[in-house]
């Protein structure tokens, strides 16, 4: 009967594995069926492009399995170095004599080398001084992590934050500048050389924290539910290493990305330039909170912006660790390499290591959060729902979706307490933990209220309103047309067709999970009691809170679902390999590992392209994922400006504009993006302030134009023609011909911009 069971449900699953993989892989089977003049090419670049990374994490697990006295194993991975760089110059096709010609082949290797180095220094700078911060605020509140990997978490998320505060406490004395930042990070690492030092003489084996050894037992110290010893890791553990190599290998590359260049990097690098935090109001986004932001301007002091880059990639690690831990713990029989292995690879959240966004930083403080929540539920202790306050406060403090976050854990933290000890501990307890949280990223919340009237500008404008000039009703409806652009609309059968709509029809959603998660998590369904039930219900109440209108359909805000998933995806897979070998496949086991392995190296690119199952020509085409590795420019073979020139379609517009036009310049500004290469003062042309001169001065109106450009103190306007072209005819003064030639003069051109100055000589108008 048990071995029929199994035979009906290993069948099901089958069935449900081709009909997903079928459609999702379209692109797949379209490629096959042209023939290997379609598909060998594109095995070939694959080939060559991970081929050398796939070496280089066979050396590296190798070496990390090796002892340190075991000669033989030290040889073994001299011969194996020796052997992958042969391999690897023969995947790329590099003759001895082009090896000797290095100088040639790699003509910016110098300036790569010094880009990466001062890098790596400043990233790890910030994190170390984390390290201090993080150890001397869990002193201060009482609260220390047991365990090592616990410490570790903690303590950095934690430190991360403070070094922030910190750092915003200099911009409040106006001495937020590259000088300050790094004696501040220079003061944190003496301290913490000088602790360490104290520590050292006087060991306290009793604390889990930085500078004394971890409790090998005691209450809460171990987990009493981790899985046994497991075989058969190396596979995972493979998948894992080549997943953070090619994040690495991104995150090394300028940056590039849209929201990083916007924001995230240039308002940091404006504030260090006035040494003070400061507001734009042309742009909406001024007044979101700024934690991260203040970190990403102590890295651009220390090592550059691809520093912050490194420091956002460093949390693909933490959370990888995170997810590890979470497996122990919650998910007993489950591998966590292998819901390691299914979380790292998940392509928009391995792309967004690569950048420096921020999304990586929030999921942190948030699964941390719970995780906390948890490890207090299980063990009462108030060291735990501490541990949980500092993290949901800096959730708050990083994005306004951490209080979608604080409202999952503590609605489950209320639901819990009012099981076990009443309604009114629960009320009492949830209420406490709400409230100081709440009070962590205040600062932020306080500084957006003061300046418009809304604590959560520019949501929720229909509530709060807005000042004048800086956001209005066609503004926000700009903004939400924007948001549409997201999924489709809220309908109950759009609702309970979500996790297959966000999977298979990624593009709509602007990202990309991956088919794994999908395809393992219903075999969970067939179990009686279906294992690690918190973390489904944790996944399904923040991907309910997701798809509700108080956020927007984009796949980004729903990444810290994948960190209850990717556990629970793990433990899926197991059940279904012992499924397998009760209907009688004794090798389940092994090919099931080998296959999903396949599936998960599929997310990496270059097969990027296999995923857009919807793509016709430039439509259904996948954002926010990874579709190369920038080894040209991180190695040295491109310089960074040739790089950016094709990466960033305006920077050479920039680069122009930052050396040719006087300090004082303000210019009217198409596109965007790109805000970090741009040294002068700028106007969008959809920011609400810009809008009489650009959408509201159609041909003709000259004079009106003029006028509203005179009021903007607009020196110069930069043209994107492509963006021009789709504007409605005469729609738009600015780029009209006729007026272009009357009062413009262009300063420079390429195949994208134009740049004009403004000749307020003759307009008899002035700025």
């Amino acid at each position: 009967m048990l071995r029929v069971r199994a035979r009906l449900l290993s069948g099901a699953w089958g069935v449900w594995a081709t009909l997903l993989l079928g459609i999702y892989f379209r692109q797949a089977w379209r490629l096959l069926a042209a023939g290997p003049a379609a598909w060998a090419p594109f095995l070939r670049a694959a080939v060559a492009l991970l081929g050398p990374l796939i070496l280089l994490t066979g050396l590296i697990l190798v070496a990390a399995s090796a002892a340190p006295k075991s000669r033989g194993r030290v040889l073994l991975v001299i011969l194996l170095g020796v052997a992958a760089g042969v391999a690897a110059l023969a995947l790329t096709r590099v003759s001895l004599a082009s090896a000797l010609a290095v100088a040639e082949r790699f003509p910016a290797a110098r300036e790569a080398a010094s880009r990466a180095l001062g890098a790596v220094a400043g990233g790890a700078a910030i994190l170390l001084a984390a390290q201090v911060a993080g150890e001397a605020i869990l002193r201060l509140v009482g609260a220390a992590p047991t365990s090592r990997a616990e410490a570790l978490l903690y303590r950095t998320a934690t430190g991360l934050g403070g070094v922030a505060y910190l750092a915003l406490a200099l911009a409040g004395l106006g001495l937020y500048t590259p000088l300050h930042l790094r004696i501040l990070v220079g003061a944190l690492l003496l301290l913490g050389a000088a602790w360490f030092a104290w520590r050292s003489r006087t060991p306290d084996p009793a604390t889990g924290v930085l500078f004394a050894p971890a409790r090998a037992s005691g209450h809460g110290s171990v987990s009493t539910r981790s899985a046994p010893t497991e075989r058969g890791t190396l596979i995972w553990k493979t998948i894992v290493v080549l997943a953070l190599l090619v994040a690495l290998t991104g995150a090394l590359a300028p940056e590039r990305e849209y929201d990083a260049l916007w924001y995230h990097l240039a308002f940091p690098r404006a504030w260090l330039e006035r040494g003070v935090l400061f507001d734009q109001p042309q742009e909406y986004v001024a007044l979101y909170p700024m934690t991260w932001e203040l970190l990403y301007g102590a890295a651009i002091s220390l090592g550059g912006p691809i520093s912050a880059k490194l420091l956002h990639f460093s949390m693909l690690p933490l959370l990888g660790l995170l997810v590890f831990q979470a497996t122990r713990r919650l998910i007993p029989g489950a591998s966590p390499w292998t819901a390691v292995a299914f979380f790292v690879t998940i392509p928009t959240l391995h792309w967004e290591a690569t950048t420096a966004y921020i999304d990586l930083a929030f999921m942190l403080h948030a699964g941390l959060a719970g995780y906390a929540l948890y490890r207090y539920a299980a063990e009462r202790t108030r060291g735990w729902l501490l541990l949980s306050v500092l993290q949901f406060g800096l959730a708050l403090a990083t994005k306004h979706l951490g209080f979608l976050a604080l409202a999952v854990g503590t609605g489950g933290l209320g639901l819990f307490l009012w099981r076990r000890a009443g309604l009114r501990r629960a009320l009492e307890t949830t209420a406490l933990v709400a409230i100081l949280s709440l009070l962590i990223p205040s600062v932020w919340y306080v500084r957006s209220w003061r300046a418009t009237g809304n604590p959560v500008f520019p949501e929720f404008f229909q509530v709060f309103g807005a000042p004048a000039g800086r956001w209005d009703a066609t503004a926000d409806a700009a903004l939400s047309r924007f948001e549409a652009r997201f999924g489709r609309p809220r309908t109950l059968p759009n609702l309970l067709t979500l996790p297959w709509d966000v999977t298979v029809h990624a593009a709509r959603y602007g990202g990309a999970a991956g088919p794994a998660l999908l395809l393992f998590l219903p075999v969970l369904a067939a179990a009686r009691r279906p294992p690690g039930l918190p973390l489904l219900l944790v996944a399904l109440a923040y991907g309910a809170l997701w798809a509700s209108p108080l956020s927007s359909f984009q796949f980004r805000f729903l990444l810290p679902a994948a960190l209850p998933l990717a556990p629970l995806a793990a433990r899926a897979l197991s059940r279904l390999a012992g499924l397998l070998r009760a209907a009688g496949f004794r090798q389940a086991r092994p090919v099931l590992s080998g296959c999903v392995a396949a599936l998960l190296v599929l997310n990496l690119p270059p097969f990027i392209p296999l995923h857009e199952t919807d793509r016709v020509g430039w439509k259904g085409w996948l954002t926010h994922v990874v579709r190369g590795i920038p080894r040209g420019v991180v190695l040295g073979a491109r310089s960074e400006d040739r790089y950016l020139a094709v990466a960033v379609p305006s920077y050479r517009a920039w680069q122009f504009i930052n050396t040719r036009l006087p300090l004082g310049a303000r210019i009217l500004a198409f596109g965007g993006g790109d805000n970090y290469y741009s040294r002068r003062e700028r106007i969008g042309i959809n920011a609400p302030a810009a809008r009489a001169a650009v959408w509201g001065a159609p041909a003709g109106m000259d004079r009106a134009t003029l006028q509203a450009l005179a009021a903007l103190k607009v020196s110069h306007i930069l043209v994107d023609k492509q963006e021009a072209a789709t504007f409605p005819p005469d729609s738009v003064a600015i780029v009209a011909p006729a007026f272009q030639r009357r009062w413009l003069a262009p300063l420079y051109a390429d195949d994208r911009f134009v740049l004009y100055r403004i000749r307020w000589e003759v307009t008899r108008v002035g700025p």
